[in-house]
């Protein structure tokens, strides 16, 4: 990067990231927004609080800043090719900061294999399960997901600062649209699609071609793709080497003819078979894991057709998967209350809440629905 002092217009979930990124990386920076610090939340206050404790320069509350004693900018994805701004680069011969320097930065800082995990459901879950296989496994794991931070890119650059990464030999990061949008070319080992339903749409003007078009970025970011049969028609484009899986509970209208699974589950009373089809079958039902959850048997199917493409074995992966316990705020028991057993789910969509009702659909119950999405304003006819 060569390039010394660099603006960042745009305070929010992409700009910050990025200006403390670069200012750990030893450039000057000044983050550039026409919000007043008054104006952001409480807790963007103390995102800004912390980028300018560690040396970023904050210039709030300005419209039209004057970018000319910058060498490099980066600009906000919400700011339109027509904007004024455009100009002043282009007579500045201003260096443009792109999707790439962020992402080949982070490539080199976070130098090892990655698997990055999408999808509109079960990214968390799935992580934590492919995390615990791996250090079963012997591996030294790095591991980033929305537990950390509800925004990953930025929890992704706090570790960064932090040395959380260092002496890692294998990162596991969960990738959700936001974080795909900055960090669209990072280098994954292996890349995974959990699903694809209509979620987080309210963010792409109501589009869901351009959301799965988000999503899609990592059929580009990964030496090997490991997806949902699911979402296989959905895709913006088909990788024909594609390892597919197939969750058979949820997928009852999957084309497997069309897209032929490598990996097969289901699950009935109890019992999860797992099938490894093609040239060298396989069938396995001693694997359980500790859940109220029923979907959380699509997330696990992922999980092993992860570590058996990377080369884990059965038993390895069995034993990996005995120490998941859950994840918070999903299906999590809190406990019994006046003889009331109490879960907290944070499901946000129909489909979602549906699966998550599915363990308690013959007992009486009280349903307390209220969105509690730190960043995302919800529509409640919406989630369902």
């Amino acid at each position: 990067m060569n390039f010394k002092n660099c603006v960042v217009i745009g305070a929010g979930n992409a700009g910050r990231p990025v200006a403390r990124l670069l200012n750990h990386q030893g450039k000057n920076v000044t983050i550039v927004d026409s919000k007043k610090y008054e104006e952001f939340t409480e807790i963007r206050k103390d995102m800004l609080d912390v980028l300018k404790s560690e040396g970023v320069n904050l210039d709030l509350g300005v419209d039209n800043p004057d970018i000319s004693e910058y060498d490099a900018i980066y600009l906000a994805p919400t700011i339109p090719e027509s904007a004024p701004i455009y100009q002043q680069i282009k007579e500045n011969d201003i260096t443009v900061i792109t999707r790439k320097t962020i992402s080949d930065l982070i490539n080199t800082i976070i130098d090892m294999d990655k698997i990055g995990i999408t999808g509109s459901y079960g990214k968390t879950t799935t992580t934590t399960m492919i995390t615990h296989i791996f250090k079963k496994a012997g591996y030294k794991v790095y591991q980033c997901s929305s537990m950390k931070w509800n925004l990953v890119s930025e929890a992704i650059v706090d570790d960064i600062v932090r040395g959380e990464y260092k002496g890692a030999d294998l990162a596991i990061l969960e990738l959700p649209h936001g974080t795909l949008g900055l960090l669209g070319d990072l280098e994954l080992k292996l890349g995974v699609i959990t699903n694809l339903h209509q979620e987080h749409l309210s963010e792409f003007n109501g589009s869901m071609q351009k959301y799965v078009d988000r999503k899609s970025l990592i059929l580009d970011m990964c030496d090997k793709l490991v997806a949902n049969i699911q979402c296989a028609d959905l895709l913006t484009y088909k990788r024909e080497d594609t390892i597919y899986f197939d969750f058979e509970n949820n997928n009852q209208d999957a084309d497997r003819n069309k897209y032929s699974p490598k990996y097969r589950a289901s699950y009935d009373e109890g019992n999860y078979v797992f099938k490894v089809c093609g040239d060298n079958p396989m069938e396995k039902t001693d694997i359980n894991i500790d859940t109220v959850a029923s979907y959380n048997y699509a997330n696990l199917t992922a999980a092993i057709a992860v570590s058996l493409e990377y080369g884990i074995s059965w038993e390895t992966i069995k034993e990996g998967l005995e120490l998941f316990t859950g994840v918070s705020g999903r299906m999590e028991h809190l406990g019994t209350f006046n003889g009331v057993e109490a879960y907290f789910d944070s499901s946000c969509s129909e489909l979602s809440i549906r699966q998550a009702l599915d363990f308690i659909k013959d007992e009486n119950i009280i349903v307390v629905f209220g969105c509690v999405d730190s960043t995302t304003i919800r529509d409640n006819q919406e989630s369902g």
